[in-house]
């Protein structure tokens, strides 16, 4: 039950107008129900009304845009707003509202000339009266019956009854009733409304017929519902707009940051263009020695290779039978040798060019100064949907979200249509797929952590080619059909690779801690930092904010090395390691649901598929978990323990049903198809 402070707050919102946000000053209502000062709305009228409106002698509603139509269109546009009705019932509220403060003195003794307070009230009179005056109202037979009420009892809500009369009066015609109402028109009407506006009307029935099938309590439940299903609506539109409004004042700050750098960056370049040759010159030397060292190595290795193939044609040639077999034997013993230090070779060899990085807008500096920088503004509508009122008509009561047990959903099983190998043969471990990402063109990324690398599969799963990484790679996203980020915790990196036909490092952004996974959110990186936190960066690498769980740095985001950003919901889930739990989260970091399961152990990989369900990896439990969108399990796809098989990382492929599973320490991947039991 709301208080006393609860229900004034309540009255003096419903008592606002949406335009100026004061109290109505002449409340006139729209036929679409909403209602605004005549002032407020005569100045929207003037500012917002088009040439074809103007014509038609209409206007939008301000809050939903609904089209109001006049009655008369001869109207001046001046004298829209107060030819339109008052709202009655913001009016009764409003005198409500007025006299709650105001100290009433008896009716009866104003008209005798004196003055009293008048501490009781007759509901059916509408009369107060002071103490004398109430027994003399008593004495009266006829009044007898009536409803008497103490003032101090009866505290605001005495005030209702009498000003609550004018509820029923019609909005055109102040002084008659509503006595019918419209069913084609979904109007009230008064008898003068009936007789002048609905005579041809086919479905006109009196106010007291329809109240006998009407359900007050179920019709003002389903309004309450709706009302709230509206307000959550547009709490979450205005917390998105909290949330952009956020990203500029980042933008703005990152943007001057850049101008700033950029400028000293300019300066001092520019100051020290000697540095720049010195170090060209420094850089040339050094791996020019490097290089000469190698080809001296490698020259080396030849010569001995040479060596031994002239002394064994000459053996072959004239030597006797056990010469050829002693030099064989020899050379058959040198062939591992070789081997190792061919490997040992080629392992530091690398591909050198010395290249320049100039920043692109700087010849355009050169000629122009002014296009130096400029300014873009991107933007782009959101879809957020309407509420279904439908939906709303059927939940009057609040209702538990059930576990499916039946269904297609609850009857697919997983079965396995493919599996294909990763390694390759210069590969020096077993592999170890920590990330799966299917490209545009339905090529197909694998992140093999032990082996330093990225490798690159095609639609049919052939081996393209591999890029090596100096350090351990972790995870890959997309962010657009020819680029993917990747992390590579223990160089605090992110390398932008961009793939076409070959693959390609562009550029590096460099993070202040390691980071694990990667995600993206509205053109920003997402990543986790295997510790307590989230940090959320532009795709320049400028930090945006960093998530902490609470002020205290709990454990609650201890091994967080698997993230999944789910666009359309839009959600984030986190898979906690030490935890053995998944957790999502809104894009305003508020914990939606956190999902835990006895036969869950060490959750690693996530995927979303078409219809919001989960697919978890349990690293540790050899199984994939299928959960519904609100943290509901539904069932355990697969188990993986008689073939001792871990699942690490997981991908569906596109909106078909099939997803492809990498494990840890395997070197194959498998294809699943989730298939309706027979």
């Amino acid at each position: 039950m709301a208080t006393s402070s609860q229900a004034e707050t309540q009255l003096s919102q419903a008592l606002q107008c949406p335009i100026c946000l004061e109290t109505f000053t002449r409340p006139k209502v729209l036929p679409c129900g909403h209602t605004y000062c005549a002032s407020c709305l005569q100045s929207h009228i003037n500012n917002k009304v088009t040439q074809s409106e103007l014509a038609q002698a209409c206007f939008p509603c301000p809050v939903c845009r609904a089209d109001t139509l006049l009655s008369d269109p001869n109207i001046c546009i001046e004298q829209w707003a107060e030819s339109l009705p008052v709202n009655s019932i913001v009016s009764s509220l409003m005198d409500v509202s007025a006299r709650k403060q105001e100290v009433y003195h008896c009716d009866q003794c104003i008209k005798q000339g004196k003055e009293s307070l008048g501490t009781y009230l007759c509901k059916d009179c509408v009369r107060s009266m002071c103490m004398s005056c109430k027994q003399y109202h008593d004495v009266f037979p006829s009044l007898g019956q009536h409803e008497v009420i103490s003032v101090s009892d009866g505290g605001e809500s005495c005030f209702v009854t009498p000003n609550l009369s004018k509820l029923d009066a019609c909005n055109k015609h102040s002084k008659k009733r509503i006595k019918f109402i419209c069913g084609d028109h979904e109007t009230l009407c008064c008898n003068t409304c009936v007789i002048l506006e609905h005579r041809k009307c086919e479905r006109v029935i009196t106010v007291d017929d329809m109240l006998k099938s009407f359900d007050v309590n179920k019709k003002s439940s389903e309004i309450k519902t709706n009302l709230a299903i509206f307000e959550n609506h547009l709490k979450q539109i205005t917390c998105k707009i909290k949330f952009i409004f956020d990203n500029i004042q980042t933008d703005k700050a990152g943007i001057l940051q850049q101008i700033h750098s950029l400028k000293a960056q300019l300066i001092a370049k520019l100051q020290n263009l000697d540095d720049v040759i010195a170090a060209l010159e420094s850089n040339y030397e050094s791996e020019s020695l490097n290089l000469q060292t190698q080809d001296i190595d490698g020259q080396t290795l030849i010569a001995a290779i040479v060596n031994d193939r002239t002394q064994l044609d000459l053996v072959l040639n004239q030597g006797s039978e056990i010469q050829k077999f002693i030099m064989l034997h020899n050379l058959d013993q040198n062939q591992p040798r070789y081997l190792r230090a061919i490997t040992e070779y080629q392992k530091d060899i690398k591909d050198v060019r010395i290249h320049l990085d100039v920043d692109e807008t700087l010849p355009t500096y050169v000629n122009n100064i002014s296009e130096l920088g400029k300014m873009n503004i991107l933007r782009k509508y959101l879809d957020f949907g309407l509420p279904c009122l439908e939906a709303v008509k059927t939940k009057v009561q609040p209702v538990s979200i059930i576990e499916p047990t039946t269904g297609p959903l609850k009857d697919r099983k997983a079965v396995k249509v493919a599996e294909f190998k990763v390694k390759e043969l210069s590969d020096m471990n077993v592999c170890h797929i920590t990330e799966i990402v299917h490209l545009t063109d339905a090529r197909v990324i694998m992140v093999d952590f032990q082996n330093y690398k990225i490798k690159l599969f095609g639609q049919d799963h052939t081996y393209k080619e591999s890029m090596q990484i100096q350090e351990r790679p972790w995870s890959a996203c997309m962010l657009s059909d020819t680029e993917i980020a990747v992390t590579v915790p223990a160089q605090k990196e992110i390398q932008i690779i961009e793939i076409k036909d070959k693959m390609l490092k562009k550029r590096e952004i460099t993070t202040k801690c390691q980071c694990w996974a990667i995600g993206t959110v509205h053109d920003h990186l997402v990543i986790t930092t295997g510790r307590h936190s989230v940090i959320i960066l532009d795709m320049h690498g400028n930090e945006i904010k960093t998530v902490w769980t609470d002020t205290s740095h709990s454990q609650k985001l201890l091994k967080t090395n698997f993230i999944k950003v789910d666009s359309t919901k839009p959600a984030l889930y986190i898979s906690h390691e030490t935890a053995n739990k998944l957790v999502a989260y809104s894009l305003t970091w508020d914990s939606l649901f956190t999902y835990k399961n006895p036969d869950l152990k060490t959750p690693a990989g996530i995927a979303i598929d078409r219809e919001g369900n989960i697919y978890l990896c349990g690293y540790n439990s050899h199984c994939v978990q299928q959960i519904s969108s609100e943290g509901k399990i539904i069932k355990t796809l697969l188990s993986k323990k008689e073939e001792n098989k871990k699942p690490l990382s997981i991908a569906l492929y596109g909106d078909t049903d099939k997803f492809i599973l990498g494990y840890g320490k395997c070197d194959v991947v498998e294809v699943y198809e989730l298939q309706c039991s027979q």
